[in-house]
């Protein structure tokens, strides 16, 4: 069977044959998948009120367990944002009630942002509609499969220079 990026290889390969687009061919696939995968977890969230970039924000802190709080910085890195819009962000989540800003107590101009009890209850409960999300839309792939894609993918980010990028410190236990 063909998709969509079949047709437009074949396009171009019609009016470029010199060139060599399969390469072309696996961005392109991995963009639209992107897409497709964005939407599913979109979908999976709105029916918790949550969008993805409140899930993104509040699964970074849950992830560092208790007590599920960074530096403001350190998040806005994580979350691959500026300080700008992760202060927007945070902003609008300390207004639904998700977060929590304290002084950090090693940095005198420093904020550390840390999940309220109703922001850990939400997480909680989106990561497991998230999983559900992901488990359906690679439901069509065996186990083996989605081993060796994730082999694959984990190869193209490493030599992209992705490694480890999200690893932060342990703040301080305040």
């Amino acid at each position: 069977m063909e998709d969509q990026v079949d047709l437009l290889l074949g396009q171009w390969a019609r009016e470029r044959p010199e060139l060599d687009a399969s390469s072309l061919g696996i961005v392109l696939r991995i963009q639209f998948l992107a897409k497709l995968f964005q939407r599913g977890a979109e979908a999976a969230l709105g029916g918790l009120g949550l969008r993805l970039w409140e899930y993104e924000v509040l699964a970074a802190l849950r992830r560092q367990g208790p007590p599920c709080q960074l530096p403001v910085t350190a998040l806005a890195r994580m979350t691959m944002l500026s300080s700008g819009a992760m202060t927007t962000r945070i902003d609008r989540l300390e207004a639904r009630g998700l977060v929590l800003r304290t002084a950090d107590p090693g940095d005198r101009r420093g904020i550390n942002v840390s999940l309220s009890s109703e922001g850990r209850e939400l997480v909680d409960r989106a990561i497991e509609a998230r999983l559900a999300a992901a488990d359906d839309q690679l439901g069509m792939l065996s186990a083996n499969e989605r081993r060796a894609a994730a082999v694959v993918l984990r190869r193209l980010l490493l030599r992209r220079g992705a490694r480890r990028r999200l690893r932060t410190r342990r703040p301080s236990a305040s």
